[in-house]
């Protein structure tokens, strides 16, 4: 528990700190998506699926493009796990809110920073596999649960094109199910860029 304090803090004190410090003629400049692969739990007696498809964006708040806020929405590949009786179907979703800070570029690589706030929420369905035979009395049951926690994590944007780049990140989320995600995004810019990020 001290220890998910510690990360706990700091994560929603830059959050807190860049999102309000900083110019409010915020707008949308790029959006991605790609897949996560998260390090995974178990939820009902089941582990969580992998891949996650997402979709994120950035709202730039600086003219130099060196803060941001990152809306991210995940959904993850439904895991089954079947028995002669019944299936466990789970699937696992989550929301994102973060502040990204660019804390070194050059020319075409940027190496970010971002901490921010992250719900979770879960969902197990057991279904009978036979009508014929009934679940028996230690099958789990179906279940949900939502959790608010926080992200703290880097990445690396690489440049791939005018309006486009590549991003590979990493992050650990402190919540009730904590884990490690890593993703890979394609990012579409709705401006064309200069050749390189440095000026």
């Amino acid at each position: 528990m001290n220890c998910r304090k510690l990360l706990l803090t700091p994560a929603f004190g830059l959050f807190l700190t860049v999102l309000f410090s900083l110019s409010l003629n915020a707008q949308i400049q790029r959006v991605g998506t790609g897949l996560s692969f998260t390090s995974g739990y178990e939820f009902n007696g089941v582990e969580v699926g992998n891949p996650g498809l997402k979709l994120k964006t950035w709202v730039t708040l600086d003219k130099k493009n060196n803060f941001h806020i990152v809306p991210t929405l995940t959904a993850f590949n439904r895991n089954v796990f079947s028995t002669g009786y019944y299936t466990v179907s789970n699937y696992l979703f989550l929301g994102d809110l973060d502040a990204q800070a660019v804390v070194y570029w050059e020319r075409t690589l940027k190496i970010v920073a971002f901490a921010g706030a992250n719900v979770s929420y879960m969902n197990s369905v057991v279904a009978q596999n036979d009508p014929k035979y009934p679940l028996p009395e230690y099958a789990p049951t179906n279940t949900s649960d939502r959790t608010i926690g926080a992200n703290i994590g880097a990445g690396l944007e690489l440049r791939m094109a005018a309006q486009w780049d590549m991003n590979v990140s990493a992050k650990y989320v402190v919540s009730r199910y904590s884990q490690v995600i890593l993703s890979v995004e394609g990012v579409y810019f709705f401006k064309k860029r200069r050749r390189s990020f440095r000026r």
